[in-house]
């Protein structure tokens, strides 16, 4: 597996799972449709933070278990693709059998301040354990064994664009209400399409090794 490869698929996964709403989409998405675009730009900041310090941490205690451990490499590599596994299944459940729709997140009052918008964005993101579990499964799933110290920095870095430049287009894209019904119209779409990538992607993950 080249290391371009392992680039582009941990792109593919970041982005498949972003596709299934969560509470970043419904904060952005209201804030949008509320006109308030500059305290949506700052949450964007804010959740791009957030997914940084997840890719960091997770970077940083894979690298050495595995270094140190490579007969846990095995183990932690399989759980990551059942976790993904498990993941996908949800999502076509979802898109299978759609429950009622969910309410949007309720907002907090903010006080105008550009922190505290960073702030809204910053903790939803750091809080959600969701993004402890993706992100040490993904990593053990498909980050390259012994990769070279430039793969870690450009990890991080595309990360953090993809992650600040999906949330900005959810603000814009938001700011509709004609685009945000239409999403809602093909969401299940969407959940069906990125549940049945995550599945065979962790499905290859367990039968190749």
């Amino acid at each position: 597996m080249t290391y371009a490869y392992s680039l582009l698929l941990i792109s593919g996964i970041y982005l498949a799972v972003l596709a299934s709403p969560g509470p970043n989409f419904f904060i952005l998405s209201q804030m949008a449709l509320s006109q308030r675009h500059r305290d949506a730009r700052y949450v964007a900041f804010g959740i791009t933070t957030g997914s940084v310090f997840w890719v960091i941490v997770s970077i940083a205690g894979l690298a050495t278990l595995l270094a140190q451990h490579p007969w846990l490499e095995s183990g932690v590599r399989l759980a990551g693709a059942a976790y993904l596994v498990w993941y996908g299944g949800r999502l076509l459940r979802s898109a299978l059998h759609p429950t009622p729709r969910r309410t949007p997140v309720e907002q907090p009052e903010l006080d105008g301040s550009r922190l505290a918008a960073y702030r809204i964005g910053l903790l939803t993101c750091v809080t959600n354990p969701k993004g402890a579990a993706f992100w040490t499964s993904a990593f053990a799933a498909i980050f390259p064994v012994g990769a070279p110290l430039w793969f870690y920095p450009v990890t991080v870095l595309l990360i953090g664009v993809l992650s600040f430049g999906l949330h900005i287009g959810l603000a814009q894209v938001f700011g509709s209400a004609a685009l945000r019904s239409s999403y809602l119209r093909i969401e299940r779409g969407i959940n069906g399409c990125a549940g049945a990538a995550l599945v065979a992607l962790g499905l290859q993950r367990i039968f190749a090794r």
